[in-house]
């Protein structure tokens, strides 16, 4: 049997090591696709879940809607804090966590979560968490991965690497048709899936493999658990992968990668 509670530890612990701002600030994109296709609008409520430094809960507030940004890493929201405030953009943010979230039931119109609460551990609660909070008829946005995809390329080398915790479900259920009727559908959410691209765009593969290995938390607590030869090979499989997948012309990096964008309505 899992122990989600010291999954949840340890994930967090990763998440917070390094600086993901500097990672995913390049997927702003997504976040305003995201919005989009919820069709989030002024006045709705809406709690963006596993929000990191607030890429789609800014979307969502500059089109004036009563934004949570909500994480379990306090200085991801920090960031997102700082971002709205830049803006000048009357977001909150609140600490939770995506499988536990310290809300009432039917709370809020809209909840999103872009590439956030598909890394939590236990699936099932987190899938019943997200929905439990919306009202009836709300609508849940999220951007997810796929495994076939380049970023699901990327989950196999890591794992490769420096395995996941025995009996976990991957990530990447999230960004998939069954795994979604499975976790959504299943407790009676109606959804509509459109596969979409964003690209990862960097001066050189060996750029992108510094920028990982120093700011983005599971790369580089995966790194630090390894030997000097481990981290020799781990480097080098990425390189391989980032060499397979590049579209960039010279040394440059543009290497498109596969979500699934989702619109669950709650019945």
């Amino acid at each position: 049997m899992v122990d989600f509670d010291a999954v949840t530890a340890r994930q967090q612990q990763q998440w917070a090591t390094g600086d993901f701002h500097r990672i995913g600030v390049a997927q702003v994109v997504v976040g305003e696709r995201l919005v989009r296709a919820v069709r989030v609008h002024a006045g709705q409520r809406v709690l963006d879940v596993a929000a990191g430094a607030g890429n789609t809960s800014l979307a969502a507030a500059r089109r004036f809607g009563e934004v949570i940004a909500s994480d379990y890493v306090p200085d991801l929201l920090a960031t997102a804090a700082r971002r709205a405030e830049a803006e000048g953009l009357p977001m909150k943010t609140e600490v939770a966590d995506a499988q536990n979230l310290p809300y009432p039931d039917a709370s809020f119109d809209v909840v999103l979560t872009t590439f956030g609460a598909m890394f939590a551990p236990d699936q099932e609660k987190t899938a019943s968490e997200l929905l439990r909070v919306l009202k009836p008829g709300g609508k849940l946005g999220m951007a997810n991965w796929t495994p076939t995809g380049f970023i699901g390329r990327l989950f196999a080398v890591a794992a490769k690497h420096v395995p996941p915790p025995a009996g976990l479900n991957p990530p990447s259920r999230w960004g998939t048709g069954e795994g979604l009727q499975e976790l959504l559908g299943s407790r009676g959410a109606s959804l509509e899936m459109k596969e979409r691209e964003t690209d990862f765009v960097y001066p050189s593969a060996a750029y992108m493999l510094e920028l990982y290995r120093n700011w983005f938390g599971p790369t580089a607590t995966g790194f630090a658990s390894l030997d000097e030869a481990g981290q020799e090979a781990y480097a080098a499989d990425l390189m391989a992968l980032y060499e397979d997948w590049n579209q960039g012309p010279g040394d440059t990096v543009l290497i498109p990668a596969t979500y699934l964008e989702v619109v669950a309505t709650k019945v």
